[in-house]
């Protein structure tokens, strides 16, 4: 399917919803599986329709760096224990827009550069508002019903690694430690996300993004 096509059916099926507060829809994937740029181009299509969208990110709600860290720069299980804030997330984002929420919302709870937490005047959300929201381990169990609407976009990991560690090189210093650093800590942390939590199975629909212009439906 060509991917305008694609990102058109799910804006339909987005739209259909009717929710008495602001709908939440989750962009999921492994790391560098193009997750991102998928919820970029759908938030665009949904403005393109004249819908209010709010376009964010779980990476707005990282850990400081002493937390992100503890178990090493490198390390698998702390990417994938420590690089996120899910209290603050939940706490400022997911709730307040859900159905008891107060539609006052936050969209970042550390300046990642600066490393400090940051304090936001609360925002508020029309009740037909869309939030686009990506990230990593978006699906994990503790925040997988907070979304009205899941999208998981698959990716062979060799695939993913590649486009990783090609968009990193600059940051590592070198393809060949980006390229390490994906199979070693992002991709073996996204692999203890997908054994544990399954969130294949809590999706609303699946996308084959391996070619990024014909995705594909799996689900």
């Amino acid at each position: 399917m060509l991917r305008v096509e694609l990102i058109s059916e799910i804006a339909n099926r987005i739209e259909s919803l009717k929710l008495p507060h602001p709908t939440r829809v989750g962009v999921s994937g492994i790391t560098a599986s193009g997750k991102s740029t998928f919820a970029d181009e759908l938030a665009d299509a949904l403005r393109v329709r004249k819908r209010n969208v709010v376009r964010t990110s779980i990476d707005h709600f990282h850990n400081p760096r002493v937390i992100r860290y503890r178990q090493g720069k490198e390390s698998a299980k702390g990417y994938y224990e420590d690089a996120h804030d899910y209290i603050s997330f939940k706490e400022k984002m997911l709730l307040p827009l859900g159905p008891e929420g107060s539609r006052h919302y936050q969209t970042m709870s550390l300046d990642l550069v600066k490393d400090e937490f940051v304090t936001q005047d609360a925002k508020v959300a029309d009740r037909d508002s869309l939030f686009i929201i990506d990230g990593t381990f978006l699906f994990k169990k503790e925040l997988s019903d907070f979304y009205d609407f899941k999208i998981l976009i698959n990716t062979d990991f060799e695939i993913a690694r590649k486009r990783g560690a090609k968009r990193e090189e600059a940051n590592f210093g070198s393809y060949e430690k980006a390229d390490k650093m994906f199979l070693h800590r992002y991709h073996a942390a996204s692999k203890l996300y997908l054994d544990q939590h399954s969130p294949h199975l809590h999706a609303d629909v699946v996308i084959n993004n391996n070619d990024f212009d014909y995705p594909y439906f799996e689900l």
